[in-house]
């Protein structure tokens, strides 16, 4: 029996810093478009859904903002796990928190000083 595969175009690539951001949107979830994260070890796979859009120009900026948070947050010494950035000896800070909004770099920065 053959299993049924979800419609998925990818809308956006973006290296960053060790990784790769995607811009997908999967026919199956409502055309949302979602922002992934993929680790360059391991390129099969599409990676964890860091943030959902509704449209394909927001997506595309939340993937770019990403990308600076998580070079900021590495060389701040966090890294992400799951949907959480994290460092030794500090809080955790949720992606999705860092994504909710527009961020500008200073703004981003003063974020990583604040736990």
């Amino acid at each position: 029996m053959k299993k049924a595969v979800n419609a998925m175009t990818v809308h956006y690539t973006l290296d960053c810093y060790n990784i790769k951001i995607l811009v997908k949107q999967v026919e199956e979830n409502g055309g949302r478009y979602d922002v992934n994260i993929q680790s360059n070890h391991n390129p099969l796979s599409f990676g964890n859904t860091l943030f959902s859009a509704t449209t394909e120009e927001h997506a595309k900026r939340v993937a770019n903002q990403l990308c600076t948070f998580y070079s900021m947050a590495r060389v701040n010494g966090y890294f992400l796990e799951g949907k959480f950035f994290r460092r030794p000896n500090s809080e955790e800070i949720s992606a999705e928190d860092v994504l909710m909004q527009e961020r500008s770099k200073e703004e981003m920065h003063a974020l990583l000083q604040e736990v």
